[in-house]
């Protein structure tokens, strides 16, 4: 174990609440939530909106649970100030500042406790130990390091320790703005078996070799954070790179939300958020069902997110998942709103991944950003592959509206580079018409 005795003991704590009893789990949780209730009752925003939980005698009744307001991003840009304590005990860690990647849209300036990341951190290595990967060997991080300007250079940046429960073991970052050959040359340089990316940049890093060339890397496995992971993703990654890949949900404001186990699906991390997922009318929605992402987050004291609208659809779980762990079951991650497709008929897509791969035989992309313009028309921005190749329009759109919608016109267009957001992040797929027209249940 590592040198943090506080670290090891909630960890051998998450080893046991992922396989409590059903009823033993939800005490768990209520304890958690009641805790988070009563102190968020002290702060401005929330006075009014947990005043209904509130019984006679100072007694939290969570049967009203539904009946408390969703808290929407536009409620953090225009109250944030008014959902902040001013100070905390020390237990729960520093308070500190940072600003949301905006892959939903303006980055919102949020305040987290130390203890946030704590528990991140915990929940990230229960989650790799049960598929294996060892935390006292290296890992290799490419992201968004604002603070850390060393990560711009090639060579990026040397630090100890990706677990707490292994403080030495190394960790190679570079910033995921440096170009994909650089970044491919870094890999190599470092050979670390474990690389933990974004989705969209685990892929451009997989376009860019041959299976064989990939392999030569060295990498056993990826893991995917800050991104809805598109079907088809894994197993593209796994093909170039010859790698085991597992997936985290989640965001700053609320930290780890689910994680995939060795059987594929993802459970939410029930011992720091409680997960709905409602209709329109914010009522929990069936098994098997599509509806809003609403989280509330345990452990950020600083900045409490409680029935925090993610701006996300999900398919609730329908059963017990066969690895035998308790913790509640998200079918499916559909992806935000704004990344679905909406035609004239009503019909709504989420676009995958999978469904894009066979149009380089008509389009010769490297990176690709499907973005709807109107109920028809989607421009199919790319940046070429370097073979040469024009586009094959017609081909392009019959493929399209065989598999897409029979309506949809899909228009090529070459970019040198394509858009991310602040964190880094490329949108594969946005609409310009979903968000503002979405229904849960459509």
């Amino acid at each position: 174990m590592g040198g943090n005795p506080i670290f090891d003991q909630y960890l051998e704590t998450l080893e046991r609440t992922e396989r409590l009893p059903p009823p033993d789990l939800a005490r768990y949780v209520q304890e958690l939530l009641i805790r988070l209730v009563r102190h968020a009752h002290n702060l401005p925003f929330y006075r009014d909106r947990l005043d209904r939980l509130f019984v006679a005698g100072g007694e939290v009744d969570l049967r009203r649970w539904n009946g408390v307001p969703v808290v929407t991003r536009d409620d953090v840009i225009a109250h944030g100030g008014a959902m902040r304590a001013g100070s905390l005990p020390l237990e729960y860690g520093e308070i500190s500042e940072m600003r949301t990647s905006g892959s939903t849209g303006v980055p919102i300036q949020i305040a987290v406790n130390g203890m946030l990341a704590s528990v991140a951190n915990a929940l990230l290595t229960r989650t790799v130990r049960r598929l294996g990967i060892d935390t006292s060997r290296p890992l290799a991080n490419i992201g968004r390091f604002p603070d850390r300007p060393d990560t711009t250079r090639p060579e990026g940046l040397v630090k100890q320790g990706w677990s707490d429960a292994h403080p030495e073991a190394p960790c190679y970052l570079l910033e995921l703005t440096m170009p994909v050959e650089q970044q491919l040359e870094w890999l190599a340089r470092n050979r670390a078996p474990y690389l933990l990316a974004h989705p969209s940049s685990a892929l451009g890093v997989a376009y860019a070799v041959t299976p064989s060339q990939g392999r030569a890397l060295g990498i056993e496995a990826v893991i995917l954070v800050g991104e809805t992971v598109q079907d088809g993703v894994r197993e593209f990654i796994a093909e170039r790179l010859g790698a085991r890949v597992v997936a985290f949900y989640g965001c700053r404001e609320i930290g780890h939300i689910a994680s995939e186990c060795e059987a594929g699906r993802y459970h939410v991390t029930a011992e720091n958020a409680l997960v709905e997922i409602v209709d329109d009318e914010g009522r929990d929605v069936a098994p098997g069902q599509r509806g809003r992402v609403v989280v509330t987050g345990f452990y950020n004291y600083a900045m409490p997110f409680i029935r925090y609208d993610l701006g996300d659809v999900a398919v609730a779980g329908r059963e017990a998942c066969s690895c035998g762990r308790t913790l509640p079951v998200i079918e499916r991650i559909e992806g935000r709103t704004r990344n679905a497709f909406l035609f004239r008929d009503g019909t709504r897509l989420w676009p995958r991944s999978f469904m894009v791969r066979p149009m380089h035989a008509f389009v010769p992309f490297r990176l690709y950003q499907l973005v709807q313009l109107d109920f028809e028309t989607i421009e199919f921005r790319y940046v070429p592959d370097g073979s040469g190749r024009k586009p094959d329009i017609a081909a392009l759109n019959a493929y399209a509206r065989e598999n897409f919608h029979p309506s949809v016109n899909l228009r090529p267009t070459e970019v040198e580079s394509l858009p991310v957001g602040p964190s880094g992040k490329l949108e594969e797929f946005v609409s310009h018409l979903s968000a503002a027209n979405f229904s849960s249940v459509t």
